[in-house]
């Protein structure tokens, strides 16, 4: 019996034993840290939603980017055309309408109509715009063709883990530094790399690029850094939009 149970006791311990030595921290040593992932490519879709686009539209004018089109007010009716189609419309109705905006743009503009001001038929709503392909290249200065399109308002709120980019920027987030280190910081700040100039920001601090996302559309961000989390960094702000139909 005594030798049985010392048999127990012995595969108790093999067992045991293996699951002890991975739980009990190493000594005398420090692990070397996991590397960090190559910055992942942003999607095939940048993604930019207006939420409250506003625009006044005189009798034959149209919605930019779109084809929504105020014809004139007949009685208590507006007659409006959508995507090319005739439609009487009363205050309050939807002017919605989805399609290709420029050449790698789609749009989709869920507008009301709200009533008229100063002669002015005013529609309003949310506006997404859909940019694909895109591949941000920075530049310095913003279009300046009168042709091109141009969305403002633009909200921005992106979390960014280490070793990925801001979306539809070259900024990328190498991870949190700590002050005091030889990087001379005096508190905690987030290190974006791919831009130029000083490449620290701590919270609260802004964050601007410009930069074309395709060869029709440039876009400039103006960006804070409103928490640096363990799970990344997160920016807000807004942007603006530039396409030209190419």
């Amino acid at each position: 019996m005594r030798r049985v149970t010392f048999l127990v006791l012995g595969l108790m311990l093999a067992l045991i034993m293996p699951a002890l030595a991975c739980a009990i921290p190493q000594i005398g040593g420090r692990a070397e840290p996991t590397p960090l992932p190559p910055p992942t490519p942003m999607g095939d879709t940048l993604i930019l939603t207006i939420p409250l686009y506003r625009i006044g539209l005189e009798p034959g004018g149209a919605v930019p980017g779109a084809q929504l089109r105020y014809m004139g007010q007949n009685g208590g009716m507006y007659e409006v055309t959508i995507g090319g189609l005739a439609a009487s419309k009363r205050s309050g109705d939807s002017f919605s309408w989805q399609g290709i905006v420029a050449p790698g743009v789609v749009g989709n503009y869920n507008l009301r109509l709200t009533a008229t001001l100063l002669g002015r038929l005013v529609a309003a709503g949310q506006v997404t715009l859909n940019v694909f392909n895109p591949m941000p290249v920075v530049i310095n200065t913003a279009p300046t063709t009168g042709d091109a399109l141009y969305y403002n308002n633009i909200a921005v709120q992106y979390l960014i883990p280490a070793g990925r980019a801001i979306p539809g920027t070259t900024l990328i987030f190498e991870g949190v530094v700590e002050p005091g280190g030889p990087e001379n910081l005096a508190q905690e700040m987030a290190h974006l790399s791919g831009g130029s100039g000083y490449p620290y920001f701590a919270f609260g601090d802004s964050v601007g690029w410009m930069g074309r996302l395709r060869d029709n559309v440039t876009i400039r961000y103006s960006l804070r850094v409103i928490a640096l989390e363990e799970n990344g960094l997160r920016v807000a702000g807004s942007a603006e939009l530039w396409v030209e139909n190419e």
